[in-house]
C-alpha cells in the first residue's frame, strides 16, 4: 500500500490492498456507527476508541493497543483509519501519535471520498487476526509536545512569533454560535468568541469536494496566508479538536511544519473557563 505521506493513504490505493490478509481498517464514527461501509471493516465510536472511560483525558497507551487488539488491529497488521467525517479519523490518528504510535495510516477523505469514487461497500474480507495487541510504545518528548493545554496557550497570548489557528466554521469564529451552523442546538461553550489573535482558517477550505486533502501546491498557499515564515510555533484549535487534528495532518504530515500543536481542549473548554480572555 503506498502512502501520500506516510501517514496519509488515498482510497484507491486502499480499495487495491483490500485483499491484503494483514489490513486493519477501522471505520471511526461521530455517533455510535452501525454497520461498516469498506469491506472487512470494524467500527468504533470516536469516544470508545481515543478517550479515557471516565475523565476527559486521552486513552492510556495500553487502552489503546488493547482498543486496537478488540478490533482486529495489532502486531502485524497495516491499519487505517477512516472517518465518518473524515475528522474524526484524524483525531484518532492524532491521538495515537501523542501516545508513540507510528505506524498508523488516515484515510484521505474517509468514507465520504470512499463513497464518492464508487468503490465497493460492504461485506466481509478474509484477514489474518492478530496473535497479541500492538507493544505499547514509549512516547518521545516530540510527540508528547503535538498536544498542548489551555495553560500554555493563555501564556503565549500576544506573541508575535505565535500563530495561533481556528479551524471551526465562519459563525463560530466570529461568535455568532459556539456550535456549527448544522448543529440543532447551538451548545458546546458558555461563551461565544475566539481565543484571542486567532487567525480562522476553515478546515474544509483544506478539503476539495470530496473531503480529501487539497494537493501540496494549493495547501502551502492557502496556510502561507495565515503563517508568516517568522512563527516559531503553530497552535490549532476547533471547538473540539476533530477540525483542527485534520489541520494538523495538512500542516504537518503534507507539508512538513514541525511546531503545529493541537489544543486538545479547544473551544469546549476555552469558552467555559471562568477568567479567560475571549475576542469577538
Amino acid at each position: 500500500m503506498s502512502l501520500i505521506t506516510r501517514s496519509v493513504v488515498s482510497v484507491d490505493d486502499l480499495d487495491a490492498s483490500l485483499d491484503d490478509p494483514n489490513l486493519a481498517v477501522i471505520e471511526v464514527y461521530a455517533a455510535p456507527p452501525g454497520e461498516a461501509v469498506i469491506p472487512g471493516a470494524r467500527t468504533a465510536f470516536w469516544k470508545d476508541l481515543a478517550w479515557h472511560p471516565l475523565e476527559r483525558e486521552l486513552a492510556s497507551g495500553e487502552e489503546l493497543s488493547e482498543r486496537l487488539f478488540r478490533l482486529g488491529a495489532g502486531e502485524g497488521s497495516r491499519i487505517v483509519l477512516a472517518g465518518e467525517p473524515t475528522q474524526f479519523a484524524a483525531y484518532v490518528l492524532w491521538t495515537l501519535r501523542v501516545r508513540g504510535y507510528t505506524d498508523i495510516a488516515y484515510l484521505d477523505g474517509g468514507l465520504e471520498a470512499w463513497k464518492a469514487a464508487g468503490l465497493p461497500t460492504g461485506g466481509s474480507v478474509r484477514r489474518a487476526a492478530p496473535a497479541a495487541p500492538l507493544t505499547v510504545p514509549e512516547p518521545t518528548a516530540e510527540q508528547e509536545r503535538l498536544r498542548i493545554g489551555r495553560d500554555e496557550v493563555r501564556a503565549l497570548l500576544g506573541r508575535d512569533d505565535v500563530v495561533l489557528l481556528d479551524y471551526r466554521t465562519p459563525q463560530e469564529y466570529s461568535g455568532a454560535r459556539v456550535s456549527g451552523p448544522s448543529a440543532p442546538i447551538d451548545h458546546g461553550a458558555e461563551r461565544h468568541g475566539r481565543i484571542p489573535g486567532a487567525k480562522h482558517l476553515f478546515f474544509r477550505d483544506l478539503l476539495d469536494e470530496h473531503g480529501r486533502l487539497r494537493d501540496r501546491g494549493e495547501l502551502q498557499r492557502i496556510v502561507d496566508e495565515k503563517v508568516s515564515d517568522s512563527a516559531s510555533l503553530i497552535v490549532n484549535y476547533c471547538r473540539l479538536s476533530h477540525r483542527s487534528t485534520l489541520g494538523w495532518i495538512a500542516l504537518s504530515e503534507v507539508l512538513g511544519f514541525d511546531n503545529v500543536r493541537v489544543y486538545d481542549g479547544s473551544w469546549t473548554e476555552w469558552g467555559s473557563i471562568v477568567g479567560f480572555p475571549v475576542e469577538r
